[in-house]
């Protein structure tokens, strides 16, 4: 549970932190609010509320066990950095909050990109996470971000889950694991039964699995020329319907094909070959499963809304990226053609084009654009593909991709 003494000490971190920004330190206790008498955090509370950076919650009261929702902690960084509240509308769901002035202050002064940069969102109800805060106080304090330690393409494992996007879905779209070592693809299956993390989870658009959780790998994934041998718990194989058991298979499919040398999967649970999956009778093929398994054609829909007419694999979902940007993945599109757009964390077009790649329809083709951009720091943008329908030369756009990227300089 994060708590109003907890968020503090974060403010606070090592020294006072937003205390010094104000210029205020830590003071004999006042008696400003009534319920902190004898808090390790006291006299801190007491400075923040001589400096006018805190308020309480309510009438000689401070609730210093209770949580600090995002709205809060808008209000107590402006007052401490003296930011002056904003009438620019920064965020769609913080409209006649309490403290939107300050919420959108933060946004002016960079501070805060909200937690959803793709639907404009702030989540002001929010609690304010560890890892958020972090955040927050490196760009209030204008800290330089530190890029992450060089990775090694080998090291990066791009894991195959379920994402809603703007036109449809939940389709299969990949998500960024950083390795120590080399890719395997043990590795690989493992981090596919871990599931899709807390915030993934949380985000929107939120990612999703049909993989159950307990399932685990019982073997070493078993290689033999081009196909993978799987061998899973039984559980692999629990619940129902022919959507879900499809998709499931797809995820696993997907992921441990990432390998240039593996085309097929073939699957075991609890060391026992499997041919006829699940009760919904789904048949792997004698050969095992392949990619081309799940692309739909006119005369074989199977994998119809699985895999979208724009499926990039890389980049992943918050992977870091150098320019150009090597967008990989399948795709048919009418004529073949690919647009594309990025663009950086505060919404500006970096780079945007077109691109003839891909398959033209009913088959799917190997998908290659290469995106160069330029940013001055790392910072988190948007990749967004898509292509124009042929509907009387209607310019709109069709089956609308996005994925969220850190952009490195």
């Amino acid at each position: 549970m994060r708590h109003r003494l907890f968020v503090l000490t974060l403010f606070l971190a090592l020294g006072s932190v937003v205390a010094a920004a104000a210029g205020a330190a830590p003071v004999t206790p006042l008696g400003t609010f009534l319920d902190d008498n004898g808090n390790i955090h006291e006299p801190n509370i007491e400075a923040l509320a001589e400096e006018g950076i805190t308020k309480g919650c309510g009438t000689d009261v401070y609730c210093p066990a209770d949580s600090v929702r995002r709205d809060q902690m808008a209000s107590f960084l402006a007052r401490a950095l003296n930011l002056t509240p904003s009438t620019t509308d920064a965020f769609v769901d913080d409209n006649g909050n309490l403290h939107e002035a300050n919420i959108n202050a933060l946004a002016a002064a960079g501070i805060t990109t909200g937690c959803s940069p793709l639907t404009n969102e702030y989540c002001p109800s929010d609690s304010v996470r560890r890892d958020q805060m972090a955040s927050l106080l490196a760009r209030a304090l204008g800290l330089t971000p530190l890029p992450p330690p060089s990775v090694d393409e080998a090291n990066v494992a791009r894991i195959y889950f379920f994402l809603d996007q703007p036109e449809g879905g939940p389709f299969l779209a990949t998500v960024a694991r950083y390795l120590p070592g080399a890719l395997t693809p043990d590795d690989a299956v493992d981090l596919l039964l871990e599931g899709p993390l807390a915030a993934e989870l949380a985000q929107t658009p939120a990612f999703s699995s049909n993989v159950p959780t307990g399932v685990v790998r019982n073997e070493p994934v078993a290689i033999a020329g081009d196909t993978a041998t799987v061998d899973l718990s039984d559980n692999f194989d629990d619940g129902g319907g022919t959507a879900t058991m499809t998709g499931r298979l797809a995820e696993l499919t997907f992921t441990v094909t990432v390998f240039d040398s593996i085309d097929y999967v073939k699957l075991e649970l609890d060391g026992v070959p499997v041919t006829v999956f699940s009760s919904e009778g789904l048949i792997i093929p004698d050969e095992g499963l392949s990619r081309e398994h799940y692309l739909p054609t006119m005369t074989d829909p199977i994998g119809a809304g699985i895999v979208a007419e724009l499926s990039p694999e890389s980049p992943a979902w918050f992977e870091f990226v150098e320019s150009p940007v090597e967008v990989r993945g399948l795709s048919r599109t009418f004529e073949a053609t690919v647009e594309y757009a990025l663009f950086d964390n505060d919404g500006t077009e970096l780079a945007s084009g077109f691109a003839t790649t891909g398959g033209g329809g009913p088959e799917f083709g190997p998908m290659s654009i290469d995106i160069t951009y330029s940013v001055s720091y790392p910072q988190v943008g948007t990749l967004q593909l898509w292509w124009d329908p042929p509907i009387d030369g209607d310019p709109g756009f069709a089956d609308l991709r996005e994925t969220a990227v850190w952009l490195m300089p």
